[in-house]
């Protein structure tokens, strides 16, 4: 074989090796939304050390590879590179091993995204192992020496420091195909909306759109065919998903989640669906980080005023933001009155008054929240022609979404999961569930992300209503936010020998196994994917 032959032999197998062996960061990539300033901010995070991992790795093939095939130069070139070849497979495969071991809390998922975004990952760093080993044979050839033949893996063991920047290139070119692909996917989605009949509608707020999503669903199921967006699917491409599912044929009302993260979102999505009505359920702190207030939040929600919906549906806290008039109707649930509200540590008790008949309603949903969530669900229901018997029936269907403050017990423990997509308001309300128990409580919590320059007031006040609840634990998970939560909950003079510090959540478990007993109740809030 020539030399460029054997080359790009050597530089795939090379890719092959590094590629999988540094998997983790394209699943980090993956939860990071394909965003290449997330993702960095995930490498360069002060507890992560996958990037000294890297340069530790770099280092050790660079010796171990140059000294042993110096040691066995007396064999010729060949031998040489035979036994300095054993060296730098056997790192490459412990430092998979070992590197195997932190696993991604979030699981990486194998969508199509994501394989072709491994398959340029891989490409890029076959040509920069194959531009390495170019340059040093053409610097040996420039000095006339023959220490090539022994060095030639050294150029390999340079591109573990590169692998990050390569993958985040591999993203930026990969990325470009994709927004072209999905904006096709997208607009073919709003053309077959458009065409067929179909009632529509938008749910959009900061907070409680799955909860009341899965709500409104149970009550129309009683009259309608319903299709909604899965899970947190309140994206363009998520939406468009839906619409290519088996479940959406001969549907006769939609209701999509409309999700936003930067602006322009909300409008894009009203474009989409064009819904005829709507529930807003709020707006609070969450995704300050992108919008630079709170009013940034607000004018970004509010386009679902703009969206020709006949209705609106808001909930109360919305109507401070109110300073403009909207051609759209809007209602704040007036004709639904809540009483005889019973919160209850396992389950919810009220009474819903609809144009003068009553529905006594007990749910698994809890807190506050749920209350105002099936509120605005049953106005919009009414709206849509629904009997208050056909109201009941559905709500006694309804159930808790996973995740979202969602009841479960084990053991004799009690566990409140609210992991899912913490927000300021959520995890007041789920503070206060906890507090509802009469056994020994426990909040496990990493702090609230995502809310950009109000991140340590909002998360000094998540630790000063922790101390007001006056809990029997506290753990702290991780470092990203922990000692702002610490920092509110000693201000508001919290037990601090009831508060203890977990490196991550595996950790945590391990504390509370020591401590936890059946009559405990423990409140997970806010599982932080490994991004942040």
């Amino acid at each position: 074989m020539t030399d460029g032959v054997l080359r790009i032999i050597a530089s795939l197998l090379c890719a092959c090796l590094f590629s999988v062996s540094t998997m983790k960061t394209v699943g980090a990539m993956q939860q990071s939304g394909y965003k290449n300033r997330a993702f960095w901010k995930w490498l360069k995070r002060g507890d992560n050390l996958f990037f000294n991992r890297l340069c530790i790795l770099s280092l050790c093939l660079l010796l171990t590879t140059a000294v042993t095939s110096l040691c066995f130069s007396f064999m010729g070139h060949r031998g040489a590179l035979l036994f300095s070849s054993l060296p730098f497979f056997a790192l490459i495969l412990v430092f998979a091993f070992v590197d195997g071991r932190y696993a991604l809390k979030v699981p990486t998922k194998r969508t199509g995204r994501l394989c072709r975004l491994f398959a340029v990952y891989f490409f890029f760093i076959a040509i920069a192992a194959y531009f390495l080993i170019s340059v040093l044979a053409m610097l040996i050839q420039i000095i006339s020496s023959d220490l090539y033949g022994f060095l030639g893996y050294v150029p390999f063991a340079l591109l573990p420091p590169l692998l990050p920047v390569l993958l985040s290139l591999a993203n930026l070119i990969e990325g470009a195909f994709e927004d072209a692909r999905n904006q096709k996917f997208v607009q073919r989605a709003g053309r077959v909306l458009d065409e067929k009949q179909i009632l529509r509608i938008g749910i959009v707020g900061s907070y409680g759109k799955t909860s009341v999503k899965n709500i409104l669903k149970s009550i129309l199921l009683e009259k309608y065919d319903v299709v909604e967006t899965p899970e947190s699917y309140n994206t363009p491409i998520g939406i468009a998903k839906t619409v290519y599912s088996e479940g959406f044929a001969n549907k006769q009302v939609l209701i999509a989640e409309m999700g936003a993260r930067k602006s322009g979102d909300i409008s894009e999505l009203c474009q989409m669906v064009k819904p005829e009505y709507a529930i807003f359920t709020g707006v609070c702190e969450q995704h300050i980080e992108t919008f630079g207030s709170l009013d940034g939040v607000w004018r970004e929600k509010s386009e679902i005023f703009k969206s020709g919906a006949k209705k609106v549906f808001c909930g109360e806290s919305l109507r401070s933001f109110m300073k403009e008039e909207y051609k759209t109707e809007i209602s704040y649930a007036e004709n639904v009155v809540v009483e005889d509200v019973a919160l209850e540590a396992t389950k919810t008790k009220f009474t819903l008054c609809i144009d003068g008949e009553e529905i006594v309603v007990e749910t698994a949903l809890l807190g506050n929240a749920a209350i105002e969530n099936v509120r605005l669900a049953v106005a919009l229901a009414l709206e849509l022609g629904l009997t208050v018997k056909e109201i009941g029936a559905g709500l006694q269907k309804a159930q808790p979404i996973p995740h979202r403050l969602q009841l479960l017990e084990n053991n004799g423990v009690y566990i409140l999961d609210d992991a899912y997509n913490c927000n300021p308001r959520g995890a007041e309300e789920a503070i206060k569930a906890l507090s509802r128990f009469t056994g020994r409580k426990c909040i496990v919590t990493p702090g609230i992300v995502e809310c950009g320059v109000l991140e340590d007031g909002v998360n000094q006040r998540l630790g000063a209503q922790i101390a007001e609840a006056n809990l029997d634990k506290v753990v702290l998970v991780g470092d990203t936010l922990v000692g702002v939560v610490k920092t509110g909950y000693s201000n508001a003079s919290g037990d601090m020998q009831k508060l203890c510090i977990a490196e991550d959540l595996e950790a945590a478990q391990a504390i509370l196994s020591d401590w936890v007993q059946a009559g405990d109740a423990v409140l997970f809030l806010n599982d932080l994917p490994d991004v942040y």
